[in-house]
């Protein structure tokens, strides 16, 4: 385990992170994740990088303060890359004071590296309390994950241009399976984005400076009154019926659950169509996770406004689709799982 460890960090570094000699890689984690950012350190410092590590471990937190000083604020604007481990081991433990804090703490750095367009790096390894929380065993997702990184990201970028073209232009998209998804939208006038987990546009343009891997997909914002139909997930026992682009009504036994949730101002309205195109990805429960596997779609609610689309809202939530059929204007973009292009 511990060489793919290592193999899947020198992927990140040199394929995804774009890591050059001579510059400054900070690197933030939290407890759980302590050995796999010291194996980043190490594979950047194989590039000729210097790297920082940044520890947090919430479990030691008592008090915190509320925003970041400007020797902190300092160092984020002067780095040239970071790569942001999930940080939160233990949060829920502390008081809700000082939870509110932290939050607000590291709601401003990510603030600050927005303002200052560091190329940003989200990697996803959680701690295994949340996995377990979500029935997933750590060392099974860790599996997953080092596939999902250790992939060749200038092929996912080549499908992902010409899955992108596909939807260019397009007008009307329906999503069918043989589990009775029928769900009909339109995209028209909207831009499709890809998300191929490399910093490389980042770096060219120095904006849009946030990438997330495990990576891998199409998006799209639909027309947010546009959504008619319904969606069925049998793996996460919920059905959803849309009209006129919110959801109105959930059948589950998760259903009030999920209603409260979206219940939030904005919260019910279509927000986005994803297409999953990293090879390395096996579906786990995760969503985060699955919706970037190839051959599954998503479809998202509540905020969308940094997708190109016009729905404000706290909250976003995927739902991934396995193996379904894709007609865009009228045209299969996808059978049962398998790219037609």
């Amino acid at each position: 385990m511990e060489n793919s460890l290592r193999s899947a960090a020198g992927c990140i570094i040199k394929d995804s992170a774009l890591v050059r000699t001579g510059e400054s890689v900070l690197i933030i984690h939290g407890a759980h994740n302590r050995n796999f950012a010291s194996l980043l350190a190490e594979e950047a410092i194989r590039v000729g990088a210097l790297p920082f590590l940044w520890s947090f471990d919430d479990s030691l937190i008592s008090d915190f303060p509320e925003k970041p000083s400007e020797s902190v604020a300092g160092i984020l604007g002067k780095a040239d890359v970071v790569i942001w481990l999930s940080q939160y081991t233990a949060v829920d433990d502390l008081s809700e004071n000082v939870q509110e804090k932290v939050f607000s703490f590291w709601d401003s750095i990510y603030g600050l590296l927005q303002e200052e367009k560091v190329p940003t790096l989200l990697v996803n390894l959680p701690p295994p309390v949340w996995l377990e929380e979500d029935g997933i065993k750590p060392s099974e997702y860790l599996l997953e994950f080092i596939s999902a990184v250790d992939v060749d990201y200038v092929r996912m970028r080549e499908l992902g241009l010409i899955v992108a073209e596909r939807l260019n232009g397009a007008k009307d998209v329906l999503i069918t399976d043989e589990n009775g998804t029928h769900l009909r939208f339109s995209v028209e006038g909207r831009k499709p984005g890809l998300e191929d987990g490399t910093l490389r546009d980042c770096r060219l343009k120095r904006r849009e400076c946030e990438v997330e891997i495990p990576a891998g997909e199409v998006y799209i914002a639909p027309i947010e009154s546009s959504a008619s139909g319904r969606l069925v997930l049998p793996h996460e026992g919920l059905e959803l019926e849309f009209h006129r682009g919110k959801v109105i009504s959930i059948g589950s036994e998760k259903a009030d659950e999920l209603r409260g949730r979206i219940e939030t101002p904005g919260g019910n309205v279509i927000a986005e169509f994803g297409i999953g195109l990293n090879p390395g990805i096996k579906p786990l429960g995760l969503r985060i996770f699955d919706e970037k596997a190839l051959g599954t779609v998503h479809v998202a609610v509540g905020h969308n406004l940094h997708l190109g689309g016009a729905n404000e809202s706290k909250i976003h939530i995927d739902f991934v689709v396995m193996n379904p059929t894709v007609l865009v204007d009228g045209e299969p973009l996808m059978e049962e799982g398998t790219l037609r292009l």
